[in-house]
């Protein structure tokens, strides 16, 4: 991600604002709730928001008010510094009915200390939990995920999402800086190429751990669950696709009968992009960026064999200064005006706005630009129960936003 979001200072919780961003005629936006740097959320069935502060926290926000006390408190055992912290939160399929679990991905503070480039460096970790009214038990976690490498305290990712096949998926970046040779760093990171390693993937996971039988390597790779890596020469079953450079957020479709999902992957110097979640799919980084050769604005177009170009990509020469891509969201169905049917939303930290892209298109901002001076947005989802869109923002140290169709 972009410095600013890295080394945002957490402050003393300020009172909503009344300002929201600026969004076409016939939406309205307005804050929800405050959250110092939020960085995901995810709804419950009754129609909570669960929303994760990078430092540690997890809130529960209710009737448009934040919910004291917190829901759960990991900072004393969490990494927050660079781009590390609490990244990520999902809520089980069958919550509410069959379960109370939760899903949070976290960067754990494994040596007691927060360095990069270490023997010590901290790892990222995926984890399930039981939220009962509005608590979380910290006894009840269950870790189905650990010791992901965070070497060089960026390129974390950190989503967690479920898609309708009842899988959990997880983006993970690829830390940054070479494990093997931690001076090669940037575009000379190749942790994403090597299928041994957890890094620069998108993981695919049962809500106990498991491994689906559709993974690329669930019938020939090895588990990485609980050491984020094999030997060399042997692969991770629990790897979906690959070659992700720092994929921070993760969308699914809801209007589709399948698992259809898009992937968010924040560029280096010369390309933002977004890609179609298939498995298998090589998605180059660090051979390419968008659909070019990695710092090229010119090497461009058809991909080497076996990799996979973005559906979507834009160049940080865009005019607008964009340079950071982050949350994403499919527009429901028959919601919001026929203009918006097919779109698919995304954010950009840098330049303060949302755009959304129609079916079948290529690269470029195009100019469909949704909403403006949204403060630096993180992440963002559609809520089922009232088709808005929610999303976090950094905006007097951090906010819930909420933007609707008005009838």
């Amino acid at each position: 991600m972009i410095t600013a979001l890295l080394l945002l200072s957490v402050a003393a919780t300020p009172l909503v604002s009344a300002q929201g961003a600026n969004v076409p005629a016939g939406f309205e936006d307005q804050p929800v709730a405050s959250v110092d740097a939020p960085t995901a959320l995810a709804f419950t069935p009754d129609d909570r928001i669960l929303v994760t502060e990078k430092r540690g926290i997890l809130w529960v926000v209710e009737t448009d008010e934040r919910v004291e006390p917190a829901a759960l408190d990991l900072s004393a055992d969490i990494c927050a510094n660079f781009e590390r912290g609490l990244l990520g939160v999902a809520v089980d399929p069958a919550f509410g009915v069959n379960n109370n679990y939760i899903y949070l991905y976290y960067t754990f503070k494994k040596s007691g200390e927060c360095p990069k480039n270490t023997g010590g460096t901290p790892v990222n970790r995926v984890s399930r939990f039981e939220l009962v009214d509005n608590s979380v038990a910290a006894a009840s976690e269950e870790i189905l995920l650990d010791n992901i490498p965070s070497p060089n305290g960026n390129h974390n990712g950190g989503d967690l999402q479920f898609g309708k096949d009842g899988n959990l998926y997880v983006s993970v970046g690829d830390g940054g800086c070479d494990l093997r040779d931690r001076s090669r760093c940037q575009g000379e990171n190749r942790n994403a190429r090597l299928p041994h390693f957890l890094l620069g993937k998108i993981l695919r996971i049962t809500t106990t751990g498991g491994i689906p039988a559709g993974n690329p390597y669930a019938g020939r790779g090895k588990r990485c669950a609980m050491t984020g890596r094999t030997t060399r020469g042997d692969q991770c079953r629990e790897t979906f696709a690959s070659g992700l450079r720092n994929p921070f957020r993760i969308a699914f479709n809801q209007n589709a009968a399948g698992t259809v999902f898009r992937i968010n992957d924040v560029g280096g110097q010369a390309w933002e992009e977004i890609n179609a979640g298939k498995a298998g799919a090589d998605y180059g980084w660090n051979l390419r960026e968008g659909r070019c050769k990695v710092g090229s604005f010119r090497e461009c177009g058809k991909p080497p064999r076996g990799l996979t170009n973005p559906i979507f990509s834009y160049s940080h020469r865009n005019g607008l200064g964009c340079g950071s891509i982050t949350g994403g969201a499919f527009v429901p169905d028959n919601a919001w005006p026929a203009a918006y049917d097919g779109a698919y939303l995304f954010a950009d930290f840098v330049c303060d706005r949302i755009f959304f892209l129609k079916p079948g298109a290529k690269a470029g901002l195009q100019g469909k630009e949704f909403a403006s001076d949204l403060g630096s947005p993180t992440a963002m989802a559609l809520n089922p129960s009232d088709q808005g869109l929610y999303y976090l923002t950094f905006k007097n140290g951090g906010e819930v936003h909420r933007t609707v169709a008005m009838p």
